[in-house]
């Protein structure tokens, strides 16, 4: 990934832009495996009833995060966000962290609040961090390479999400669950530190910069950075785009069938008791691990997903994450009881296979969203479509946690596949395709559309 012959290869500008946005999503893993499972052990010394309460915490602040900083993004800029978004995770980490070496010293409901308030500043902080690295990765990425930074920097949420199972299910073998989950948060902390100082390098966008009639600073930080090309006009290339409500609700809804079915299949049917791997944390604890495996050997689609159309590509994910989610539904759903609704072999491969898909599905948002806004306002489209997602999220965890009931719950995820396939074969049929355009052609699209 070093030169091409049909536009700007990558420099050294973009690989420390590559290392700073994936080590914050690597950070997103860790503070949403963090989150859950310190909730798991809290959840033997809490109110039953306060679980599902507590488990919509965490993507309702994140939420708050993507829309309120992602608007934020487009007043103060992609670089300027960070001081924020970096400080609040980086507070909230240490107060999850504090909140269990705390158990033991000060009482278990005073531990769970201090959590509570951790893992709120932690998703507001992680939330805000999305939309303005999904917007400069789109304004300042070479078009030709944009696809597969955008899918293989997003792929490190599944990554550290995958790392941190690992490391829980490590400890969880040699000491107890306290003190995995302890050692878990540190790892989180270390990479951290690593991120800060790299983020310290990356350059503010530029094309953000002209629109705000800083034109002399954007040529400035586009000649000292080899960032020149982000500014050049490509003339007599011109596309249509949909109607700006159609791309928007073809979004939120492909949104919403993605990231709803990952976070119930990936992380919350560990509270489901009905299940195989129920009260066992050492098998839920697998469940994170196979399930974001599954994610992120899919995220290396990135590699190649620039030579791919991105509507078949749209269509192909959708189709696979509903094809993957029946067996799913009529062995764990209608078929409880069974010899099959007891096999653990059997729900990991399958579990594994649906988050490829699902991987992929979050994939195609990685594209589509920053892809088919302007840059002026890019970061808070992409900031609002992903509210009504997290919107529809918290809203089915909470009824589906509270209802505990493994048919409604799996029922749930195959309907929602269901709408995101549509979704996607209505992009397939009336969207536009977006592989490879230059920024230029993509905003000038985009601001006729709306």
């Amino acid at each position: 990934m070093n030169k091409s012959s049909r536009g700007p290869g990558l420099s050294g500008t973009h690989y420390v832009m590559f290392m700073s946005y994936s080590l914050t999503f690597l950070i997103w893993g860790f503070v949403t495996t963090s989150g859950v499972m310190t909730l798991y052990y809290f959840s033997n010394h809490i109110p039953r009833f306060l679980v599902p309460l507590s488990a919509a915490l965490g993507p309702i602040f994140l939420m708050i995060g993507n829309v309120f900083m992602g608007r934020l993004a487009d007043i103060v800029g992609r670089r300027g966000i960070y001081v924020y978004t970096m400080a609040l995770y980086t507070i909230g980490l240490i107060g999850m962290g504090s909140s269990i070496l705390l158990m033991n010293i000060i009482s278990v409901s005073k531990a769970f609040i201090l959590f509570i308030i951790s893992y709120i500043l932690a998703e507001i902080g992680v939330g805000g961090e999305e939309p303005p690295a999904l917007a400069a990765t789109t304004e300042l990425i070479p078009p030709n390479y944009r696809g597969a930074m955008l899918v293989l920097i997003t792929n490190f949420d599944n990554i550290g999400a995958t790392i941190a199972s690992a490391i829980l299910l490590l400890a969880l073998m040699r000491g107890t669950q306290l003190s995995a989950t302890w050692t878990m948060i540190s790892a989180a902390i270390v990479v951290l530190i690593v991120a800060i100082i790299i983020r310290l390098l990356t350059p503010e966008s530029v094309r953000w910069l002209v629109t705000k009639g800083k034109v002399h600073e954007a040529e400035r930080i586009a000649k000292e950075y080899g960032l020149s090309y982000a500014l050049t006009e490509s003339p007599g290339q011109l596309i249509k785009f949909p109607s700006l409500w159609f791309r928007t609700l073809v979004l939120s809804l492909l949104g919403v069938s993605q990231l709803v079915t990952y976070g119930l299949m990936a992380y919350y049917i560990v509270y489901l008791p009905s299940l195989p791997f129920s009260s066992d944390e050492t098998l839920a604890t697998q469940v994170l691990l196979w399930a974001n495996l599954g994610a992120s050997m899919a995220g290396l689609i990135g590699f190649i997903v620039d030579r791919l159309s991105r509507k078949t590509f749209t269509l192909f994910s959708y189709l696979g994450g509903l094809l993957t989610m029946i067996p799913i539904f009529i062995i764990y759903g209608l078929m409880t009881n069974s010899h099959l609704g007891s096999s653990l072999t059997i729900f990991y491969t399958l579990l594994f296979l649906n988050m490829v898909f699902s991987e992929f599905g979050w994939a195609v948002r990685t594209l589509l969203e920053p892809e088919l806004y302007p840059t002026k306002n890019r970061a808070t489209w992409v900031g609002m479509v992903r509210l009504i997602a997290w919107t529809i999220y918290v809203l089915l965890i909470y009824y589906l946690l509270a209802s505990t009931n493994a048919f409604t719950y799996l029922l749930s995820n195959l309907i929602l596949y269901v709408i995101g396939f549509s979704a996607a074969l209505a992009w397939f049929i009336h969207g536009t395709e977006t592989r490879g355009l230059p920024i230029n052609v993509l905003d000038k699209a985009a601001d006729k559309s709306n």
